[in-house]
C-alpha cells in the first residue's frame, strides 16, 4: 500500500503515520458528506514508531561551545545561550520579538515561531498548540546577556539608519531581517566541531536543558511546561530513561510511609 511505498522511499515512520492520519481524516469527512462508503485507511496499520533514546551533550561540552561563541563575539551567541538555558526550540528563539521580553521581571513569552516553507521561504506562525504558548522564567545571567545583546542591536540600528528594517525581532540579521533557520544550525555545528563534538544539532540544546533540569531534581511537570509539551506523558517518554533512580526512590519512599503509618 501507500505506507509501504513511503517507507521504501525513505520516509520516517513518524511521517508515514502523519500521512496515514491525514488520509484517514479525509475519508472520514467524505463519509460524513456521503461521498464515500468506507474508509480504506482503517484497514491499514501504520508502522510502529520506535522512539530513540536521546543522548544530550554533557555540561562541559555545551559550556565550551557557548564560551567559544561568546569569545568570538558571534551575533548568534545570545540566541544559542538562550536556547541552552531555556530549552526553547530554534524557531521559537528566532520568532522572539522585543515585545515578548519582560527583562524587568525576567521572563520571555513564546507566542510565535519562525519556520521555513519550500514555497514561501521564511514564515512566522503562531505556536501550533496552546501548551506551546507559554511564559518562561530566565536566570539573572541570561537576562544580562539579553540586555547586552539588545543594547548592541539598538546601537547598530542607529548607525545604519535608513537601510535597517526593524521587524521587532530579538535575533535578526545585520539589517533587521529574520535569520535563516539553517544559519543557526550551521553556526552551532561549526562551534561544536571545533570543540571536537561531531554530529551536534541545535535541538540537542533543548534535550540538554531538559536533562540537566531533571537530573537536578526538577519535576517532570515543570520541565514539560517549560518545554511547551502538550502532555507530561510526552516528556516522560523522551526523558524518563535519564532518571534511572526514580523508581527505587519511589519504592523506598512508599515503604518508609508504610512503616511510619
Amino acid at each position: 500500500g501507500l505506507e509501504a511505498e513511503l517507507i521504501a522511499h525513505g520516509m520516517a515512520p513518524q511521517g508515514v503515520q502523519l500521512a496515514h492520519n491525514v488520509i484517514s481524516g479525509a475519508f472520514k469527512y467524505a463519509l460524513r458528506m456521503e461521498r464515500a462508503w468506507r474508509n480504506p485507511a482503517k484497514s491499514v496499520t501504520p508502522p510502529r514508531i520506535v522512539r530513540k533514546e536521546v543522548s544530550p551533550p554533557d555540561i562541559g561540552g555545551v559550556k565550551r561551545i557557548l564560551a567559544l561563541a561568546e569569545k568570538e563575539g558571534h551575533p548568534l551567541f545570545p540566541c544559542l545561550h538562550l536556547i541552552a538555558y531555556t530549552g526553547i526550540r530554534r524557531g521559537e528563539a528566532l520568532g522572539l520579538r522585543h515585545r515578548d521580553l519582560n527583562l524587568e521581571v525576567g521572563t520571555i513569552s513564546i507566542v510565535q515561531t519562525l519556520g521555513r516553507s519550500l514555497l514561501k521561504g521564511l514564515i512566522v506562525e503562531p505556536t501550533k498548540t496552546n501548551a506551546g504558548r507559554r511564559s518562561i522564567d530566565l536566570d539573572d545571567g541570561t537576562v544580562d546577556i539579553l540586555r547586552a545583546h539588545i543594547g548592541r542591536q539598538m546601537l547598530q540600528k542607529m548607525e545604519l539608519g535608513g537601510p535597517y528594517e526593524d521587524k521587532g525581532l530579538v535575533f535578526c540579521g545585520p539589517l533587521g531581517s529574520p535569520f535563516n533557520t539553517m544559519m543557526v544550525t550551521r553556526t552551532f555545528q561549526s562551534f561544536a566541531k571545533r570543540e571536537g563534538i561531531e554530529g551536534a544539532k541545535v535541538h540537542d540544546l533543548r534535550h540538554f536543558h531538559a536533562s540537566v533540569m531533571l537530573q537536578n531534581g526538577q519535576s517532570m511537570a515543570l520541565v514539560a511546561k517549560r518545554l511547551g509539551h502538550a502532555s507530561i506523558a510526552t516528556t516522560g517518554d523522551i526523558y524518563a530513561h535519564l532518571m534511572p533512580g526514580w523508581g527505587k526512590e519511589a519504592a523506598n519512599a512508599f515503604a518508609k510511609a508504610m512503616e511510619e503509618g
